[in-house]
């Protein structure tokens, strides 16, 4: 167990918690004649305050300007991913030309599991399977080049290396620094919470009897479901897979 789970009082991740509130926000504004009819501190004001903190939330979970450098890292890091793809495909072929002389399969040669790395946009284990073909190409330099390996692509394998591993390490920074100061103000967090909880609770009261499915709207179950659901699509890259990964 984290400590920020041990700290938290709120049953989601950290990064949901905003967007949590976000749409419960949009529900109350929707419904506010229907709050404010059920007692008169459901007003507009309210609701402002509401947005208010969740604001301030979002830049502590995700400041602007740290958010814009990730997605730049991460774009950076994507397209590296993607420029591997070619080269890995290539690399199999010669691979299979090479026969028995290298003896390897796809699996051992480390093609597999990098190609597998990349589709999951795993940068770590996209640098070290990278790092052990690369080793494995300069083990088997000569079949491979026999058979047609040429400089191009075993610089353009050996050349990715560097910049995985300097992304890699400012992402982790940047991510590790942020968590620090989500710790440190997680209180912030759990009032926010605990108005969420709050407002839609009264929520799921006032429309039980005559709306259900309103009401179902305002259970953090069904909120939280919603996030996932916009937040969990990853595309994927096409890399062609081989007996050893189906």
């Amino acid at each position: 167990m984290t400590k920020e789970s041990v700290l938290t009082k709120f049953n989601c991740k950290i990064e949901e918690l905003p967007f949590i509130c976000r749409f419960a926000l949009t529900l109350g504004r929707r419904d506010m004649s229907d709050f404010m009819a059920f007692s008169p501190i459901f007003n507009a004001d309210y609701f402002d305050r509401f947005e208010v903190k969740i604001n301030a939330a979002e830049n502590l979970v995700s400041p602007q300007t740290e958010t814009e450098e990730l997605k730049k890292i991460t774009k950076n890091l994507y397209g590296i991913f993607d420029g591997l793809i070619d080269p890995i495909n290539k690399v199999r072929g010669y691979l299979h030309l090479a026969g028995e002389s290298v003896g390897i399969s796809d699996k051992n040669f480390g093609l597999s599991p990098l190609a597998q790395k990349i589709r999951s946009r795993d940068a770590e284990g996209v640098r070290q399977n990278l790092v052990h073909v690369n080793r494995n190409i300069q083990k088997f330099m000569s079949e491979l080049t026999t058979v047609g390996l040429n400089a191009e692509i075993v610089n353009h394998l050996t050349a990715a290396v560097a910049p995985i591993t300097q992304n890699n390490q400012k992402q982790f920074e940047i991510s590790s620094q942020r968590r620090e100061t989500v710790r440190k103000n997680i209180e912030k967090l759990n009032e926010l919470y605990l108005n969420l909880i709050e407002f839609t609770k009264v929520g799921s009261i006032i429309y039980k009897a005559s709306d259900p499915d309103k009401a179902n709207e305002y259970t953090f179950v069904n909120l939280k479901k919603k996030v996932r659901i916009i937040t969990n699509v990853k595309p994927e890259p096409e890399v062609t897979k081989t007996k050893d990964e189906e």
